[in-house]
């Protein structure tokens, strides 16, 4: 006997008017979070432009890729393919019902031939077995939960919904075991004839199915009108989320548009004047209210903030969680600062570690650094040490306060060209790390006999000067667009095109930051610069019997994927040791986000990162930022005297034929 459509059951019909009640308390549920979010507001509009195809609002590749199919999950691999096998498991099985109400409705002939064998059998028992293995392996996941989902805050009702769906699936394989029982083998659902085979044919058959039948549609139903009011909402936010953020590496701060602020200030009233920064819930964009609502509270960002890992007040997790309670419960009005601690927002490095890993594509910095904007903007509130710097950079143009090095002190004992309007090919741009710290001097130097060595048209400017990233990081927008025109007005009437810099920092707002304000240019980081003269044969390296570990620097690596040209170098020069955290997951150095001037809390980030170069047993760690350089040089001195760390354009002048 086939199989037919409520076999057994009367009035089952019932089961899918249900769903109409169903479809709109999910409705419900979405509108409200549709209703929270649209209580946020982009207060100052962002200049930010991405060259990647686009249907309406959404980017098609990360929505693709990382909503739908969920690309970062895979990344932990267990609960990545546990999550593979609920999810597409579940979909399948959606895709099963839907054919038998296409039975029901259309009389389709789902139940024979080829596809009851192949697709309602065997592919619907292989789903369901697969649902089954995935949400046992959560549900054990919750009763003994890794530490980055217990921290801060666990979030309740996964076991619940986890259960349940559970609940469903087994019951789903004794139906169909209970009328393979009765009616005989069915062809290809293997699962069903297996269960058959144990468990006979009860002599109440019929009132054991019916029974199951009603509580399996029921709860199963319960199951999707409970989805918006629990954490598996996330199957619907997080496709949206990723889909709208933009698939730019790293920060993606954007720079804001205070003209656009002037220009409507005399039509706007003085209570309703636009925060700068975010200081309320309210003043949040809708896409940062979307990605509260979005968190699983997994913890991934927990377990790789470098804050958390040398016993910070920060965490990532902590932030999000906070701010989606928040939102919950509508708390719109209220000071953020209420519940988040300053020193907890400016221990932020700004390594966006927490914005690679997170599953649903929230950028947890960015959340974070909007509120940092709005301390020292509106409140002018920043630890003391750090505003020292930042009142140096107001002054006197470079955050180095108490330096005993003078612009031009790195320059001593070699002859260094002057830029030349329409003559030089490249500008070098020296920065203000480079110039005012002794120890990265050193890189400026090196750069220099190098493309002396290679023959390259380069010359510097007159003056040093900060390209403004300082000021943005540690919150002051106005600082960095003033310090920015003023270097784009000025490098404009020189002719610059093309710009070689000895920091990851000064590159990162070249190429991101100053585009948006009038500052286009060919911008060439140091290590890259180097690698093209290699390759085109202008400059030669003697290979040495050395290892060498590299610490990949976050606005280098993390915030712009450069990983390979600086590993393509240390193999000119010697034998590369990974360590343990490299790449896209290697561990900041502590120095980002301004955090290079100030008292840390906790252990050193620069002293865990040192350790782990140390325990590689490399007999050198290369860097490729002043920043990294100048934070490593001092961290090794907890393990060794002896001078380990170098940046990579020091080795390869050492080195050079």
């Amino acid at each position: 006997m086939g199989r037919t459509p409520y076999w057994l059951i009367k009035y089952g019909f019932i089961i899918d008017l249900l769903s109409i009640p169903v479809g709109f308390v999910f409705a419900y549920g979405i509108f409200i979070h549709w209703k929270r979010i649209r209580m946020g507001t982009e207060r100052i509009k962002l200049n930010i432009s991405v060259s990647t195809p686009k249907i309406g609002p959404f980017y098609i590749k990360p929505f693709i890729f990382i909503g739908i199919l969920g690309s970062k999950i895979y990344k932990k691999i267990f609960s990545g393919i546990a999550h593979g096998f609920l999810f597409w498991g579940m979909v399948l099985l959606l895709l099963g019902t839907i054919s038998v109400l296409m039975n029901v409705v259309f009389g389709i002939p789902v139940f024979k031939g080829l596809f009851n064998y192949y697709f309602m059998g065997f592919t619907l028992d292989l789903a369901g077995l697969l649902s089954l293995a995935g949400v046992l392996f959560f549900i054990f996941r919750r009763i003994f939960p890794p530490q980055r989902i217990t921290a801060f805050k666990e979030k309740k009702g996964f076991l619940l919904v986890e259960t349940s769906i559970a609940f469903v699936i087994i019951t789903g394989f004794l139906l169909e075991s209970l009328r393979i029982s009765y009616n005989g083998i069915d062809p290809g659902s293997f699962i069903g004839n297996w269960i058959s085979g144990i468990i006979g044919k009860p002599g109440n058959i019929k009132i054991i199915y019916q029974s199951i039948w009603w509580i399996h549609g029921i709860v199963a139903l319960a199951v999707i009108a409970y989805i918006p009011y629990s954490p598996l909402v996330h199957l619907i936010l997080a496709p949206i989320n990723s889909g709208l953020s933009r698939p730019l590496s790293g920060l993606k701060m954007g720079v804001m548009n205070f003209s656009e602020l002037v220009d409507n200030v005399e039509e706007i009233q003085e209570d309703e004047l636009p925060s700068l920064g975010v200081g309320r819930l309210a003043d949040f964009s809708w896409k940062r209210l979307l990605d509260f609502s979005t968190c699983l509270w997994c913890g991934r960002c927990h377990e790789v903030c470098p804050a958390v890992l040398t016993g910070k007040s920060l965490t990532p997790k902590g932030i999000i969680v906070t701010l989606s309670e928040l939102l919950k419960e509508e708390k719109f009005q209220e000071s953020l600062f209420n519940y988040i601690s300053i020193n907890t927002i400016y221990n932020c490095t700004t390594c966006a570690a927490c914005i690679e890993v997170c599953p649903v594509s929230i950028n947890q910095t960015k959340a974070i650094m909007r509120m940092r904007q709005y301390l020292l903007m509106e409140l002018s509130e920043i630890p003391e040490t750090m505003g020292r710097a930042y009142k140096s950079l107001e002054n006197r143009g470079h955050p180095f306060f108490g330096t005993g090095f003078g612009p031009n002190d790195w320059q001593k004992d070699i002859d260094v060209p002057i830029f030349q309007k329409e003559k030089t090919e490249y500008l070098l741009w020296i920065g203000c790390s480079v110039a005012y710290e002794e120890r990265a001097q050193n890189i400026a130097r090196s750069m220099v006999k190098i493309l002396k060595k290679a023959g390259v048209s380069f010359g510097i400017l007159p003056d040093i000067r900060c390209t403004g990233d300082p000021a943005k990081q540690m919150g002051s927008e106005f600082l960095f667009i003033e310090i920015a025109q003023q270097n784009i007005e000025y490098l404009s009437s020189l002719g610059v095109k093309n710009i070689i810099t000895l920091c990851p920092h000064c590159y990162d707002s070249f190429i991101h930051y100053y585009p948006e304000i009038g500052g286009i240019y060919r911008v060439f980081p140091h290590v890259l610069m180097i690698k093209k003269l290699l390759d085109s044969g202008k400059l030669h390296l003697k290979k040495q019997n050395i290892n060498i570990t590299l610490h990949d620097s976050c606005y280098l690596g993390r915030h712009n994927k450069i990983f390979d040209e600086p590993r393509e170098l240390i193999s000119y020069i010697g034998k590369l040791i990974e360590m343990k955290r490299n790449r896209e997951l290697s561990l900041c150095c502590g120095g980002g986000g301004g955090n290079y001037w100030t008292e840390e809390e906790g252990t050193r980030i620069n002293r865990e990162r040192a350790r782990e170069a140390f325990e590689t047993g490399a007999d050198v760690i290369a860097t490729s930022c002043p920043f990294c350089l100048l934070m490593l040089t001092d961290g090794i001195k907890g393990f060794t005297q002896e001078n380990k760390v170098f940046d990579i354009a020091e080795l390869c002048e050492n080195f050079m034929e």
